[in-house]
């Protein structure tokens, strides 16, 4: 794992925890041969994070599935750093969309791309995460309630 330089800005101690969570992904995700794309998005869920995984081979065909991930796994440890990395720079996300695609003829390069959600509720995966009351009381802890995005903000409890 790539280790953050203390001098280094929170772009690119984002960008770094990215490669990191990528590469976390691409080596616990159980890929065939075949796979051209994995696809996650991870929402908050409680403490810790929840995401929705899909595998998509060169043929088309795709699988996957969501998963809960401990507060203490390394996912939820880099996703709490990301999220860090994002409100030192401007605010926190409350969801991420992570792209890995092979490209062209050498499979082993690979493009990675990224989506913050500052904005929208990202809901929950069939029940499973989403920001509700308690992410939002921990998103304010960890940040500032003035850190938030408006429509979270409205979930804290009013006194």
């Amino acid at each position: 794992m790539t280790q953050p330089q203390n001098d280094s800005s929170p772009m690119e101690r984002q960008g770094e925890l990215l490669q990191d969570l990528a590469r976390v992904m691409l080596t616990s995700v159980d890929l065939t041969e075949q796979w051209q794309q994995l696809t996650v998005a991870f929402i908050p869920d409680g403490e810790a994070w929840a995401g929705r995984i899909v595998v998509t081979d060169a043929d088309g065909s795709s699988s996957g599935g969501d998963a809960r991930f401990g507060t203490d796994s390394q996912v939820s440890l880099l996703l709490d750093a990301l999220q860090q990395a994002a409100a030192d720079q401007r605010q926190p996300f409350v969801s991420l969309r992570l792209d890995a695609e092979r490209t062209g003829e050498d499979r082993s390069r690979i493009a990675l791309g990224s989506k913050l959600n500052y904005d929208t509720d990202p809901g929950s995966f069939d029940g499973l995460g989403g920001v509700d009351e308690q992410v939002a009381c921990r998103m304010a802890e960890r940040f500032g309630d003035d850190r938030l995005p408006a429509w979270v903000q409205e979930k804290l409890p009013r006194p």
